[in-house]
């Protein structure tokens, strides 16, 4: 489990030949409870090596027949090696045994449209969007492959269910524009009347839940969304994010971390009252939970209850979260409600940790000053 650790370590730091290593020598040791063939795949795939992310893969399909998602990989990671005839042929033998199955129909018709076999391709969307009337995607290949056959009015009618399913979709709303302008152009008669999406993130419900499921199992996956800078992210991606973790806490209510969790969203989001009732929560249900303790010193600090964020970063210390950045925190407030000598001892010990604490001795060289 360490070799898998680092592995996953490296793979997320880009190093992908000392990941692939890492995890080679974790599976000849006898892991089998961690997906390594997925991440062996991921490694070769990142070098762009297809052919031994192929390899992997059909060993792991071999062994799992019945894992669909599996199959739909290899398919592409060999097209994406060249070998398009042995792709389409995994994911027809696939249909075989599971015909039933829309996603495989979908796949399959986009490997055929990169083969410019547009009439088979048409087919299997057609197949798709009967198997699964929600299947935004299979409507828009669907309407493409009408457009190349020059069936403008077609297309606009796929297209026009694809962008209902799916407002928000700036791509999806060109691509009507243009079926449209194309069907008035060859003597259609055209009337639009656009979905215009909701004011309120609702996100798709089987998507919340699901999202929620890896929430409610890595709550670290928001650490990770909440770690991109402001400028890159839409507010709207931020209340989605609210919306799932609700769902994962009304399935976990006493989950300390996703209250906490919860509360770095409502933050980002500007609402630091419900932040603030957030951490409480989930200092409430584990008083030694840190990070909610600090959360909490830093929002409490930011709405002039110094006295409240004191209180909080003390105990957070006491819990547990003796580092440099949170005696420096303390020695912040110590400072600015004119307790020097408090402000001192939190510097120092700040200064204890990390002797190379810049912002620390500038500070407790002041105080001395």
């Amino acid at each position: 489990m360490q070799y898998v650790r680092r592995g996953i370590c490296l793979l997320n730091a880009g190093s992908f030949e000392k990941a692939a290593h890492e995890f080679q020598t974790a599976e000849r040791l006898g892991c089998t409870s961690t997906p390594l063939p997925s991440l062996l795949t991921a490694c070769y795939a990142a070098q762009k090596q297809y052919g031994k992310a192929a390899a992997q893969l059909k060993r792991s399909s071999r062994d799992h027949p019945e894992q669909v998602a599996m199959h739909i990989r290899l398919a592409h990671v060999l097209h994406e090696d060249g070998r398009c005839d042995e792709a389409v042929s995994v994911l027809r033998d696939c249909i075989a045994r599971s015909p039933e199955n829309a996603e495989l129909h979908y796949q399959l018709g986009t490997l055929l449209t990169d083969r410019d076999d547009y009439e088979e391709a048409e087919l299997r969307f057609v197949q798709a969007v009967n198997l699964d009337r929600q299947h935004t995607e299979a409507y828009v290949c669907l309407g493409l492959c009408c457009g190349v056959r020059q069936a403008p009015d077609e297309a606009l009618r796929h297209l026009r269910r694809a962008q209902a399913r799916r407002p928000r979709d700036a791509r999806i709303g060109k691509l009507v524009a243009l079926a449209a302008k194309a069907a008035s152009d060859a003597g259609y008669k055209v009337g639009i009347c656009a979905t215009m999406p909701d004011d309120e993130i609702a996100g798709d419900p089987q998507g919340v839940e699901a999202l929620a499921g890896v929430i409610e199992n890595d709550p670290e996956f928001i650490g990770a969304i909440l770690s991109i800078p402001v400028d890159r992210v839409h507010e709207q991606l931020f209340a989605l994010m609210l919306k799932t973790i609700q769902v994962a806490l009304e399935r976990q209510p006493e989950h300390a971390e996703l209250h906490y969790h919860c509360g770095r969203v409502l933050a980002r989001l500007g609402r630091r009252d419900d932040a603030i009732h957030a951490n409480e929560k989930a200092v409430a249900i584990d008083p030694k939970c840190v990070n909610a303790l600090v959360e909490l010193g830093r929002l409490y600090q930011e709405t002039d209850r110094y006295a409240d964020a004191a209180d909080r970063l003390e105990q957070a210390i006491d819990a547990g979260a003796a580092y440099a950045d949170v005696y420096f925190m303390l020695g912040n407030l110590y400072r600015d409600r004119g307790d020097c000598e408090q402000a001192r001892k939190a510097y120092v010990g700040a200064l204890r940790i990390n002797k190379q604490y810049g912002d620390a001795k500038k500070a407790l060289d002041a105080l001395s000053g």
